[in-house]
């Protein structure tokens, strides 16, 4: 399936104008969704974007763009595009319509209410487990280490089982190179010329994750009720284990993603305002429980991380038409690459006061205005939606809590620009930390209930980009770089 390179079929190309936006302007938004935010309002529902050489469609309307997102059939999803068999073959990334949403089925027991609950704690403990390799004399390359932090969670609570630290080792030092070759692969998919280096590094991190793969089935504890994910993806697929196998490359990939992404970009914050450390480790203290920690039981924590995500997740998600089809107003030719601008609608100043203001206060319980969380379209929208969503609500407000409660992040080299991968998810490239214990608390101190009017704005924090902030004056945009050359991932 090719992308289609000149303007609908019978009309002329349409220069730059209020209704397209040229080819500068569309590698603005790659790199910064802000640039684009300001734009929306004067591009109109739907707009021509030039990507090199190719036509591209972008959606701007909220409305359209969920349906635009929904519509399976007009859409389809870039997971099962022929350029990207080698990664996705025939597991549930791969498939389309009724035999994706038979495969989604056989996991929904996974993840149901009753087993969330139970995530919590085991999450803060594995956590802790590998919190604990962390050097403290070195700067750290939180990509990396966020990515290790990432599956190693991932592998050992929602997939019941573990990888040895070599192997979780090499997989978060691969994770880059595969995200970026399964971005590169689709993005280049209608040119010839695709990177060979760049081919050869994504196959051996390919080869690398399958072997990461058959180490999860060999090591996989099943639950006794057989309802864990591994045991039900093997019992809906007996006499097939490499559809298995690819499903959980899948789920590894996608879960992965994500949840690093996320945690790096938190870690990017927590350096710029370091007295959310201290918020969130006083909330943590604060908890009934503090070794059993939940994630209804950090609202703090669970702001910082929807306010990571409205700033740094997911930057749009792409589809392509099956057909030519009417959108907006414009002709949309069969096989185009349309793209649903979720960075830009984050930063959308009628829905969130000072979008550019990095200020988790905005998602606390009764904040006025109250921003509803499925604005942030954190995990995608439609079929693809992404179906471990409710484990990752759960498990990231520990994870984070847990990190600021065992380490002191501080950036190692302050004043250095911090770039934005090219990648599924944007992830901070260059960002290097220390990551210092934490001082224990003395057994009869009693902490402070967590205050939930932490001024993001007050105080003097030292910033990544070398500001400092000074109390009541507001610091820098919330980004501080550019934000969001990627395409959305999802199962």
């Amino acid at each position: 399936m090719s992308v289609d390179r000149t303007a609908c079929p019978g009309q002329p190309p349409v220069p730059p104008g209020p209704r397209v936006l040229a080819h500068s302007h569309a590698l603005r938004f790659w790199l910064d969704p802000a640039n684009l935010a300001a734009r929306l309002d004067q591009a109109g529902p739907v707009v021509r974007t030039r990507t090199g050489p190719a036509t591209a469609f972008q959606v701007n309307d909220p409305a359209l763009l969920r349906k635009v997102g929904t519509d399976e059939d007009t859409f389809g999803f870039w997971g099962p595009d022929p350029s990207l068999r080698d990664f996705t073959g025939n597991g549930v990334v791969g498939l389309e319509g009724a035999a994706h949403r038979e495969r989604r089925a056989v996991m929904r027991p996974a993840f149901t209410a009753s087993r969330l609950t139970g995530l919590g704690p085991s999450v803060q403990a594995r956590t802790r487990r590998l919190l604990a390799d962390l050097p403290a004399d070195r700067p750290l390359d939180m990509r990396v280490e966020m990515s290790r932090l990432a599956c190693g969670l991932l592998v050992s609570c929602v997939l019941n089982s573990e990888l040895t630290p070599d192997t979780l080792s090499k997989i978060a030092a691969a994770r880059s190179t595969l995200s970026g070759g399964i971005f590169w692969r689709y993005a280049l998919a209608p040119w010839p010329w695709v990177p060979v280096p760049r081919r050869r590094a994504c196959r051996r991190a390919l080869t690398e994750l399958d072997e990461a793969v058959c180490q999860v089935r060999a090591r996989h504890r099943p639950d006794p009720d057989g309802q864990d994910l591994v045991s039900l993806l093997e019992s809906a697929a007996p006499e097939n284990p490499h559809v298995v196998q690819r499903d959980i490359r899948a789920l590894l990939i996608a879960g992965m993603e994500t949840s690093a992404s996320t945690l790096a970009w938190a870690c990017y914050e927590l350096g710029r305002h370091p007295h959310y450390q201290q918020a969130l480790r006083d909330e943590a203290d604060a908890a009934p429980d503090t070794s059993r920690l939940q994630a209804h039981q950090l609202p703090l924590a669970t702001a910082f991380v929807q306010e990571v995500t409205r700033l740094h997740g997911i930057p749009f998600l792409v589809r392509r038409t099956r057909h030519q089809t009417c959108q907006g107003g414009v002709q949309i030719p069969a096989g185009a690459v349309v793209t649903l601008p979720l960075g830009a609608l984050r930063r959308d100043r009628d829905r969130y006061p000072d979008p550019d203001v990095f200020d988790p206060q905005r998602w606390l319980p009764h904040s006025e205005p109250s921003p509803a969380p499925a604005a942030l379209l954190a995990y995608g929208l439609g079929p693809r939606y992404c179906p471990g969503a409710a484990a990752a609500d759960a498990m990231l407000p520990v994870a984070l809590a847990t990190l600021a409660g065992s380490r002191t992040l501080r950036p190692a080299r302050p004043g250095r620009k911090i770039g934005v991968s090219l990648e599924l998810t944007p992830t901070p490239k260059g960002l290097t930390m220390y990551a210092t214990p934490c001082e224990p608390r003395l057994a009869d101190t009693t902490p402070a209930p967590p205050s939930t009017n932490v001024d993001s704005r007050s105080g003097a924090a030292s910033t990544e980009s070398g500001h400092v902030k000074k109390p009541g004056v507001p610091g820098p945009s919330g980004s501080g770089t550019p934000n969001g050359d990627s395409c959305g991932t999802g199962v």
